[in-house]
């Protein structure tokens, strides 16, 4: 059975691959047009097959978020003949209902990038696609359906402000953010999600959060439903841990799911308009 799935994420691939904790196929790099992917792995779970993609390499081989082939990884992805993709990224909190070990299934992004490539059609007009919904609302559900079942804290909306990086925010940035929506803040998921919706593939995307944005305030989050009481008798690297263990397993019970799954979406819908429009080939390959 072919994948139609994949997990797009960093070094925490790298980290459980070592470890002995994920079963598959070392696939390596994909070459592409827009040139090598990050390394790509094939997981077997339950006669559903998923591909674990790593953004950027491990310690010192680590780049600039502005320098991680996203085309190249999208392009890949699709090439592989996945449908779905589930990105994984650390972020920090920006408002104090959101504590480091939480989940955040984003369901809007505000863009503060400036250096990235941002479309596959720099030179034509295929990039003109409307962003609502920005995340694939079939996805996100099916996504917050398994961290509910898995007993996991999690948020089953929240905004995102993607930056720059590699350089972390101002505490002035941050009061910025806050007042203008966002949530959360990480150097991730900008442009993927605009890329895959090129490529008419659904898109979804987990924030897990690891550290309060420098808001300028020394108050930790309070616990939902506790006037003054603590987040947990867990320590935050303690969550931070289990949440990073876990990824693998979410991941897992997301494809078992989609399999399962018998609602549409419109996903592929922004490009479908353009494909009629200019009589694109019915390969997509022939887009570029």
């Amino acid at each position: 059975m072919p994948a139609t799935i994949a997990c797009i994420s960093g070094e925490e691939i790298h980290r459980q691959w070592d470890a002995g904790r994920i079963e598959g196929e070392r696939l390596g790099s994909r070459d592409t047009p827009f040139g090598p992917s990050g390394e790509v792995f094939l997981v077997q779970a339950d006669d559903v097959p998923y591909y674990l993609l790593v953004r950027h390499g491990k310690g010192m081989a680590k780049t600039s978020p502005a320098l991680v082939p996203d085309r190249a990884n999208i392009y890949a992805l699709k090439d592989l003949g996945v449908e779905c993709i589930l990105a994984w990224a650390p972020g920090g909190a920006i408002t104090h209902n959101i504590a480091i070990g939480d989940l955040v299934v984003l369901s809007d992004l505000i863009d503060s990038t400036r250096l990235r490539h941002a479309t596959f059609f720099e030179n034509s007009p295929l990039g003109y696609l409307r962003q609502f919904p920005v995340f694939c609302p079939r996805l996100r559900r099916v996504v917050c359906e398994v961290l509910g079942r898995m007993k996991l804290v999690h948020h089953p909306s929240g905004t995102i402000v993607v930056c720059e990086g590699p350089r972390l925010e101002t505490p002035a940035e941050i009061r910025m953010y806050s007042t203008i929506g966002a949530q959360v803040v990480s150097h991730v998921f900008a442009p993927e999600v605009f890329l895959a919706k090129e490529l008419q593939m659904c898109y979804a995307a987990i924030c897990h959060v690891v550290n309060y944005a420098e808001s300028g305030s020394r108050h930790r989050p309070f616990a939902a439903g506790s006037l003054f009481g603590p987040l947990s008798d867990k320590t935050d690297g303690e969550r931070l841990a289990g949440i990073v263990g876990a990824q693998v397993q979410i991941v897992r019970q997301v494809a078992l799911a989609l399999k399962a799954e018998r609602d549409t979406c419109e996903c592929a819908e922004p490009m479908a308009g353009n494909i009629r429009q200019f009589n694109l080939s019915p390969d997509w390959h022939n887009w570029f």
